[in-house]
This record gives C-alpha cells, sequence and structure tokens, in this order.
C-alpha cells in the first residue's frame, strides 16, 4: 500500500474517532456540560437506572422534563390522560387557541409524550404509553406527600 493512502486511512480513523467525541462535545454543550461534566452525568444516570445511558438518552430525559415543566403543556398531558382528545376539544378545555394547542402538541408529540391517530377528519391525542402517565402520576404524588 502506498503512503499517501496509508496516510488517508490514518487521517480517516482519526476523523472518525474525533467526529464521535466531537459529538458528545456537542451533546454535552447543548446541555450546558462540560465534557467531564457530560461523562459524570452518564455515569451516575447510568448507575441509578440501571442501564447504560448516553448523553442522547440524558438529552431525551432533559427534554421530556423541560416540556412537563410548562404548566399549559402539563395541562394538555394530564387531559389526555383521560381520554384521547381532539385538538379543538383540549384548546377549548385548556383556554388555548387553537394554533398554540397544536404548537404545544407538536412538540408533545415529537418527544414521544403524546400520540395522534387520526379517526375520519380528526386527529385525536392521548398518552404515548404508560410510562408517562407514571411519571405524572409519581411526580403529583410527590408534592402531595406529607
Amino acid at each position: 500500500m502506498s503512503e499517501s493512502k496509508t496516510k488517508n486511512r490514518t487521517a480517516n480513523a482519526v476523523t472518525t474517532s474525533a467526529d464521535t467525541d466531537c459529538a458528545e462535545c456537542d451533546t454535552a454543550a447543548r446541555l450546558g456540560l462540560s465534557t467531564e461534566q457530560g461523562e459524570a452525568v452518564m455515569r451516575d444516570a447510568s448507575r441509578a437506572v440501571g442501564a447504560d445511558l448516553s448523553l442522547p438518552h440524558i438529552e431525551a430525559a432533559a427534554k421530556i422534563f423541560a416540556l412537563l415543566g410548562d404548566a399549559g403543556r402539563l395541562q394538555l398531558v394530564l387531559r389526555c390522560m383521560e381520554k384521547p382528545q381532539t385538538v379543538s376539544e383540549l384548546a377549548d378545555a385548556t383556554n388555548m387557541s387553537q394554533s398554540l394547542c397544536s404548537h404545544h402538541l407538536r412538540h408533545l408529540r415529537d418527544q414521544r409524550i403524546l400520540a395522534s391517530e387520526r379517526c375520519g377528519r380528526h386527529i385525536f391525542y392521548q398518552i404515548d404509553d404508560e410510562h408517562i402517565s407514571c411519571v405524572v402520576r409519581d411526580v403529583f404524588a410527590h408534592v402531595t406527600h406529607d
């Protein structure tokens, strides 16, 4: 193999490793963490949960908590825990405009907090899975516990 091909392969291997490290650095930065803090959060979360977690897992969890941290979005989630509902039902129940309600629903759906299902010309929103319902119930159990 020629010397230039050997150098290119070596450079590509280094670039691939650097790209992976860089992706981890980017994720840590989006979370407001240094690389060392990101590694510590991954280690601690993995230990607490009992599964290997990556920074993208940590980032996804942080997004879910941020979304549920908004009272309007939390109200939408609570309504959808009762039964599947349309945008117009949710907008009326929460005193939001349909536009704002749809905006919130899109974010909740993107993070798999809510799921949507078309039935005729209506789209019904409901909790995506029981994990979300458990999180919400557990939080309210915590805040009401003496």
